[in-house]
């Protein structure tokens, strides 16, 4: 059997890197002259944003915030209050074995916050997250290939997933938001901002990316009475990435994360339209895929000489499918003690996201932590939090068993009273990534021939030998140092294994 040796390798990414630091938050709040006293406290929040990082001479640096925040009813009109402070971090880890095609994948996630207050206008905060830094770079196998025709082969054909193309890019997207038809914002109580890509077009060389920005805000429409209001905006956006290996035939995976962004009022005095600038800062990393159809090598031996294969395990991916889907996950959540007059605000957090094979395909799993700002049957603000857990198994997953690049969002959550104690909640959940199937096959890394052991030449052309049911005619062929081709001629047979017992004849000569 003739190979290609141009063809005879697969490019995979590997994970060079995979930890966790521990970040701690520890903040001494002081309200601002203009923030009224503190009554009651709702709720501590502790929200981290990357806003650097690179990977030099070994050495990863990440760089970033964390704002620390406290929701409170205040002393004086009993409204909802927020005020916030912003600390910074850095950490440095140690990287080895990279090349130059590097992707540095982060993700933050808020483990505990204390907060005991000293004053109704001074508090101490302490809080902790974890940073999960994660790092890939590109490694190219090669599949074994004998240098001349005197080896027996046992193949398979096998479908491999080539990565062709690796790119990372960073990006800002900035834009001035008016909101004409919303009430004038007079102070920020929550915001969110999420990134979706909603299309891919690649040619030679580029990524053309479409996607968009949801900004959600919760916020003071007037801060004497304490009347909220909701805004929830798609910002499209647009970006052309240079993605060297890209092309119109290749499987893309794409990853899109939001490191930080940073919202300002922009209230005019003269007028009531209100506005927000968002700068959002944003990480997109792409994979580019060839599947291509191969022979693989999972057996040989030498008819002339005595020899000893090597084995692998030889890890690849067969199957390669992009990710996007919703769907809805419903729950009810209630006031342990008292009632809901009206509620004010839901939304999420936080959302865990994790993936197992299942059935042919992958489960994705996690749980959903869900906000939720109201009144009492008195008016008077209360918080209530719940967590969910939730399962869903995409149908782009069929045929794969793991995900890369995956994350959950709450792309809209609508409620309704069911009584004066509950809500009825829906959650619409984008499930987004890539779907991949890995595989993990014995294959030959390589024979070593001994030369100085020949196979001793029999005095007969032929042997007869009795078979049973199940036997393996590669198995028998390499036990009697003869070609299969030769073995499955002389018998007229083309399965390797035989159904029924059977007399073979066995070519020595």
């Amino acid at each position: 059997m003739e190979f290609n040796s141009d063809s005879r390798s697969f490019c995979l990414p590997v994970t060079v890197l995979d930890t966790v630091a521990e970040q701690l938050a520890d903040v001494d709040l002081t309200l601002p002259d203009y923030c009224p006293d503190i009554e009651k406290i709702l709720k501590c929040t502790l929200v981290p944003q990357i806003q650097t990082k690179s990977l030099s001479g070994g050495q990863l640096q990440i760089e970033g915030s964390c704002s620390v925040g406290v929701l409170y009813v205040e002393s004086e009109h009993k409204t909802i209050r927020c005020c916030e402070q912003s600390v910074n971090f850095s950490q440095s880890f140690s990287v080895r074995d990279t090349s130059d095609n590097f992707a540095v994948i982060t993700k933050t996630k808020p483990e505990y916050i204390n907060c005991r207050a000293l004053s109704p206008r001074r508090l101490v905060i302490h809080g902790a997250f974890s940073l999960y830094v994660k790092v890939l770079t590109t490694q190219k196998t090669t599949l074994f290939t004998p240098a001349d025709g005197s080896l027996e082969l046992l193949t398979k054909k096998m479908d491999f997933a080539d990565l062709t193309a690796f790119c990372q890019e960073q990006f800002t997207v900035s834009e001035e938001i008016s909101v004409a038809d919303k009430p004038r914002i007079e102070g920020i109580l929550y915001s969110k901002v999420t990134a979706a890509v909603t299309d891919v077009k690649a040619v030679t060389g580029k990524l053309m990316v479409s996607g968009e920005l949801n900004l959600k805000l919760f916020y003071l429409t007037d801060v004497e009475s304490g009347e909220t209001a909701k805004l929830d905006y798609i910002l499209p956006f647009s970006r052309i990435a240079d993605c060297e290996g890209i092309d119109e035939n290749t499987r893309n995976l794409l990853g899109c994360d939001v490191m930080s962004y940073d919202i300002r009022l922009k209230n005019d005095m003269l007028s009531d339209k209100p506005a927000v600038a968002l700068d959002a800062k944003l990480c997109l990393t792409a994979e580019g895929y060839n599947i291509e159809n191969k022979e693989l090598i999972i057996d040989a031996y030498s008819t002339e000489f005595a020899s000893v294969p090597q084995f692998e395990k030889l890890k690849s991916i067969g199957e390669v499918n992009p990710v996007s889907e919703s769907y809805i996950e419903k729950l009810t959540a209630s006031l342990d003690d008292g009632k809901i007059s009206k509620i004010l605000d839901i939304y999420s957090d936080s959302v865990t996201t994790d993936s197992k094979p299942s059935n042919g395909a992958v489960e994705v799993s996690g749980k959903i932590n869900l906000c939720i700002v109201a009144l009492d049957d008195k008016n008077y603000p209360i918080f209530i939090e719940r967590s969910c857990d939730y399962s869903h198994v995409p149908d782009s997953t069929q045929g794969c068993n793991a995900m890369y690049f995956l994350r959950a969002e709450p792309s809209g959550i609508s409620f309704r009273l069911s009584d004066d104690s509950s809500a009825e909640i829906r959650c619409e959940l984008k499930i987004t990534g890539g779907a991949v199937k890995n595989e993990v096959t014995k294959a030959v890394s390589g024979v070593e021939v001994l030369e100085d052991k020949p196979v001793k030449p029999d005095n007969c052309s032929l042997m007869l030998y009795y078979a049973a049911q199940g036997e393996n005619l590669w198995e028998i062929a390499k036990a009697h140092n003869t070609a299969l081709d030769s073995l499955l001629k002389e018998n007229q047979v083309e399965e390797l294994t035989l159904d029924s017992p059977q007399m073979l004849l066995i070519p020595k000569a």
